[in-house]
């Protein structure tokens, strides 16, 4: 006998038991039980998807594509010339006398491979002009080869430099270097009066490993 079998036959011995005068209160009694739990329910795996999307297990990180080009002891990724439109970044800004920015989005994962010699310890600096919400400045995940690193924000004109130290490593692949942001937001949503409604995240300047 199947649970929804028992379920029935047990429900219907107990309705049997009631009067015809009770039978309409009993099932009423029943239907709000069984919405009560609905609703309970719900609740908790609304809280368990928002929990998974906020996190970094909603994601995978690509597999690093074996590189034959050689490796550099210094590498220079700038908004304006070698991030490509399209890759989870849009169009290049223009930053005063420093060059150019572009905001990430609309996903949440930005990837550089890069093609750094890693034989010694490196340092990564990756500098920001802005956040479209300051505190999404403290939630970036920063991976190096799939691994999670810590990082440190040191203040730089009108931007911050997030600073990372990269260890020393034999891998011959290019080093993956992934940004997780976890939530990303219109300016619409952060001004009513904007009309813009792309989802952004940081407007990136430049990454430097060197």
């Amino acid at each position: 006998m199947t649970d929804k079998d028992q379920i029935f036959n047990g429900m219907k011995g107990e309705f049997s038991s009631h009067r015809s005068e009770e039978r309409a209160e009993y099932i009423l009694e029943k239907v709000a039980e069984l919405y009560a739990t609905i609703k309970s329910q719900q609740a908790h795996i609304n809280k368990l998807e928002k929990a998974v999307y906020d996190s970094e297990l909603f994601f995978n990180l690509p597999e690093v594509t074996l590189m034959t080009r050689s490796k550099l002891p210094r590498v220079l990724i700038d908004a304006n010339d070698v991030v490509p439109v399209g890759d989870n970044f849009y169009e290049a800004e223009a930053y005063g006398d420093e060059g150019h920015y572009r905001w990430t989005g609309p996903e949440r994962l930005n990837n550089f491979h890069v093609p750094v010699d890693r034989t010694q310890e490196k340092t990564l600096r990756i500098s920001i002009v802005n956040a479209i919400k300051p505190e999404i400045l403290n939630s970036i995940k920063l991976y190096v080869d799939g691994d999670l690193v810590s990082y440190d924000f040191e203040k730089r004109n009108e931007g911050i430099e997030l600073i990372a130290a990269l260890p020393a490593s034999s891998r011959v692949q290019d080093t993956l270097i992934s940004l997780f942001i976890p939530h990303l937001f219109s300016p619409s949503e952060v001004k009513p009066e904007s009309s813009d409604n792309r989802k952004l995240g940081i407007a990136f300047h430049k990454l430097e490993v060197l």
